[in-house]
């Protein structure tokens, strides 16, 4: 398979884990927004999404649309039933009911700290397709090895378990977030090659195991320790739709930063 990138959207996302009240949230949506609206042009083919703590969502996308900035807001996490007796879970549909877009699962916080297993994000990743929504489906190993194909072999295990509930027809509305949980958090980003190598291994897999070259046009993201020092080596290797960003991100003027090295790489294209 080439590893040539297409003509097609970047992504630039974030996710601030929890931080922020309802009113700092609503300052940085208002000023992405209007930032967005100012420079139509600048990120024409860009997918800007932010996810913010639950309880900022509502009023982020009454932001949204009554800006009409073209912002994607998500959630970092859902139920896998729509309703019911699950006290403290967050359902997927009042999500969509909301006007979310993305929902974030499977992340290495929530499968270290709160026990997540693959078959719940397995199911969290059919129900979100159910409400259509698209989920950003999180995966990484969670130490760098000495071999990578020890890694890799895990990447396949792993991603294949959280699409194990769809139909192979609906993979193509998952996102696919590579972050290797040695590197969240840390001071830097996973190296270049390495990435270079995970991601051109999932788009390889994906093809063999699903055919008609699925992999080569599915969308697949890279976070983990992302800055503004390190995004644009990151969107320009060829594969990586775009980047899932963190602590960097909860800076609005850093996360625009990142938007205007998107739209560089996608001049190179």
């Amino acid at each position: 398979m080439s590893s040539e990138k297409k003509m097609r959207k970047l992504y630039v996302g974030t996710s601030w884990k929890m931080n922020k009240t309802v009113e700092e949230s609503s300052d940085y949506i208002k000023n992405l927004s209007d930032f967005m609206n100012k420079n139509t042009e600048l990120i024409n083919g860009i997918e800007v999404f932010v996810i913010p703590t639950f309880l900022a969502i509502d009023s982020a996308t009454r932001i949204v649309r009554e800006k009409n900035s073209g912002l994607k807001i998500g959630a970092q996490d859902c139920c896998w039933e729509d309703f019911g007796p699950f006290t403290g879970e967050v359902s997927q549909m009042h999500l969509k009911d909301l006007g979310v877009s993305y929902v974030e699962i499977g992340h290495a916080e929530r499968r270290e700290i709160f026990m997540e297993t693959d078959e719940m994000v397995a199911k969290k990743t059919a129900a979100i397709i159910k409400n259509n929504m698209k989920p950003i489906l999180c995966i990484g190993e969670e130490e760098k090895p000495d071999d990578i194909n020890i890694a890799l072999n895990f990447l396949e295990y792993q991603l294949l378990e959280g699409l194990s509930r769809i139909d192979k027809t609906d993979i193509k509305n998952v996102v696919i977030a590579y972050e290797p949980v040695w590197a969240i958090g840390a001071t830097a980003s996973a190296p270049l090659d390495y990435l270079s190598k995970a991601m051109d291994f999932l788009r390889n897999m994906l093809n063999r195991k699903f055919g008609n070259n699925c992999g080569d046009s599915q969308d697949i993201i890279y976070g983990g320790s992302v800055t503004p020092e390190s995004a644009k080596d990151i969107l320009a290797i060829p594969g990586n739709d775009g980047i899932f960003v963190g602590r960097s991100a909860l800076n609005v003027d850093y996360f625009i930063n990142m938007i205007k090295m998107a739209s560089e790489i996608r001049k190179l294209e």
